[in-house]
């Protein structure tokens, strides 16, 4: 039998609602559940789009191939913060890379390296429910960690955010970016294994803009 949109989209929150009735009990661990968003009710395009702040390099260091090369540095903290996501609306708990959702903006040109320091600077416990029945986020693993990745980078193994190089609370990764590839708007976000799709809800990703002269040349927007 055929349904209308609407009536798939009220069927399909009276499941989702049951779904996460269900997951405040699982296992016998009850976690307080709020009650959902009537989106209905917020008055639309009230509030200015947020821009992301640029990424500011804050000096200079050695490129891991060229030595006697210096390249920018950056520090990129991933912190806990609150943040009023529409006017009228209590501030939300969110994690974000330099304290923003998103985070901020890289804005490079191809051929131009990097360096980022990803500095773990959260809290110990995750403020959201973790499966421990998936892989990677077995009960041993810490609540909190996180690992950068650029998305559609070309890079070293060791600067690519593997899944499991995740680090806690109070370490940092230092990533090289070389940026030898064409113009492209990638993306970062975090990557960790088991809590991945928690850390990425809970605002952990930013943009990364890298250009060239070919796209310069087309004076488009920018």
């Amino acid at each position: 039998m055929a349904i209308s949109r609407r009536e798939f989209l009220q069927k399909s929150s009276l499941y989702t609602g049951a779904a996460l009735l269900h997951q405040t009990i699982h296992k016998g661990h009850v976690i307080q559940a709020r009650p959902a968003l009537d989106l209905s009710k917020l008055t639309p395009y009230v509030d200015e789009l947020p821009i992301p702040a640029t990424a500011q390099s804050t000096g200079s260091r050695p490129s891991p191939t060229k030595p006697s090369l210096k390249i920018p540095y950056y520090r990129v903290p991933l912190k806990s913060f609150e943040t009023r996501v529409h006017r009228d609306m209590n501030p939300t708990h969110m994690w974000g890379f330099g304290g923003t959702f998103p985070g901020p903006t890289f804005d490079v040109s191809s051929g131009q390296e990097i360096l980022v320091e990803w500095a773990n600077e959260l809290p110990h416990e995750h403020f959201l429910p973790i499966d421990h029945t998936l892989h990677g986020a077995e009960p041993d693993k810490p609540q909190v960690r996180a690992v950068s990745h650029l998305h559609g980078a070309k890079v070293s193994p060791n600067s690519d955010g593997y899944p499991e190089h995740w680090i806690v609370p109070g370490k940092s990764s230092l990533y090289h970016y070389p940026n030898q590839q064409d113009a492209a708007l990638l993306w970062y976000h975090d990557h960790a294994m088991g809590i991945n799709r928690l850390n990425i809800f809970a605002g952990l990703l930013g943009s990364y803009i890298l250009r060239d002269e070919t796209e310069e040349a087309l004076y488009l927007p920018s």
